[in-house]
């Protein structure tokens, strides 16, 4: 059983404390009682729906933008904790704001609503099977709880909200498997199976490979993101009256090209997807925008990625998507926007970078993990500029 957590202590003055408090009793109370009753759920050695995109991400919500990265021992997988930050509108400096009660070490992921609400899951690590829920109105000052049936997928974009808060999440329960919310985030709905899922005759196309993403169209529609073994239409699924179909536009690609969605999330421009194509070498990353995500796709050109792998992705609040990668020793970043469609490479991010992310100003930042202490470096004329230093203490040893 988890026995601790990676965070700093006593952040949360007056009634933030105190919420933050029952909240922390809360969850552990519900973690216990779950793994009691014997939860289970998949595990990564037998999920399928792993891709090769780092949970290391960002994302920009209402006058906020939020990243995740993994911080402490690296290379230590108990002593490693995943830690959520916040840069709100007018302030330069990043905050913590790790939901507390439970163990990060497996990961965290997180979806925003269009008011503000972030909803943040816990990977799995250790004993725990399943995946504990936080959610927060107030930029971590104070945190509710859910929980989820399974574990969930290793994936950025596992959960998802509703402007009407419903939520999606993509488990690793059999192979993959996407389960629905209808507000209370303790009971959830089954909506689709990777096993249904590629049996269906809308998927036979692409022939579906995995389960790789979750997202709701600007309509409310949920929608999915999949791995495809070939097709120049990648896997963007929608669901209408029970049934799915598909809604990803064709890509200038060859028939038996595999495809990856790799992100699938609403932004202030609509919906936009990042996908790759090809295998090896020959793989290429493109960005896809549509205004409400069921149709009317614009493409970016495609961005060789040959044998660099991807180190974190990320939108802006402008609706784009940014990236960083690393390869041969060395480290890059590139952003591209939905009004240019053409990938912008920035000058090489500072050594141990682990995200490059967007604030809620546009500005692009490096966020540099060394250990406990935090490092951002702002992108502007010459290159990259130390903005801010932040020592996030964390307890080593509690996990185990």
């Amino acid at each position: 059983m988890i026995t601790g957590h990676g965070r700093r202590q006593g952040r949360h003055p007056g009634r933030g404390r105190a919420a933050a408090a029952l909240a922390l009793t809360t969850l552990v109370a519900l973690v216990l009682s779950a793994c009691s009753s014997g939860a289970t759920g998949g595990t990564p050695s037998d999920d399928r729906t792993q891709v090769a995109v780092p949970l290391a991400s960002s994302f920009a919500g209402a006058g906020t933008s939020w990243a995740i990265v993994a911080m402490g021992h690296l290379d230590d997988p108990a002593n490693t904790f995943w830690q959520m930050l916040y840069r709100s509108e007018g302030s330069s400096l990043w905050k913590l704001a790790t939901p507390p009660g439970v163990a990060s070490n497996g990961g965290l992921v997180a979806s925003t609503s269009s008011s503000g609400t972030v909803t943040a899951g816990f990977e799995p690590s250790q004993d725990l099977q399943f995946s504990p829920l936080g959610q927060t109105a107030d930029r971590g000052a104070s945190w509710s709880q859910g929980v989820l049936p399974g574990a969930l997928a290793a994936v950025p974009d596992a959960l998802a909200t509703s402007t009407s808060h419903h939520y999606l999440a993509l488990l690793r329960t059999g192979g993959g498997e996407i389960v629905a919310n209808g507000g209370d985030l303790t009971t959830w709905t089954t909506v689709a199976r990777l096993t249904t899922l590629s049996a269906d005759p809308s998927t036979s196309a692409c022939r579906v490979t995995g389960l790789t993403a979750v997202a709701y169209a600007t309509n409310g529609d949920p929608l999915a993101g999949t791995a495809c073994a070939h097709g120049s239409t990648p896997g963007i699924f929608e669901l209408v009256d029970g049934a799915w179909r598909s809604v990803g536009p064709r890509l200038p690609t060859p028939t038996a090209t595999p495809t990856r969605v790799l992100r699938l999330l609403e932004t202030p421009a609509g919906v936009a997807a990042l996908v790759s194509t090809g295998t090896g070498t020959t793989t290429a990353l493109v960005a896809l925008w549509s205004p409400v995500g069921t149709g009317h796709w614009m493409a970016s050109n495609a961005l060789p990625l040959g044998v660099r792998s991807l180190t974190s992705t990320g939108d802006t609040p402008a609706g784009g998507l940014v990236i960083a990668t690393a390869g041969s020793g060395q480290q890059a970043a590139a952003v591209i926007t939905p009004s240019s469609r053409q990938w912008l490479q920035l000058a090489t991010p500072p050594t141990g970078t682990s995200a490059v992310v967007a604030g809620p100003d546009g500005t692009l930042e490096a966020l540099i993990v060394d250990q406990s202490t935090l490092r951002v470096d702002s992108s502007g004329a010459g290159g990259w500029h130390r903005t801010q230093t932040l020592d996030v203490p964390i307890q080593y040893g509690s996990s185990s």
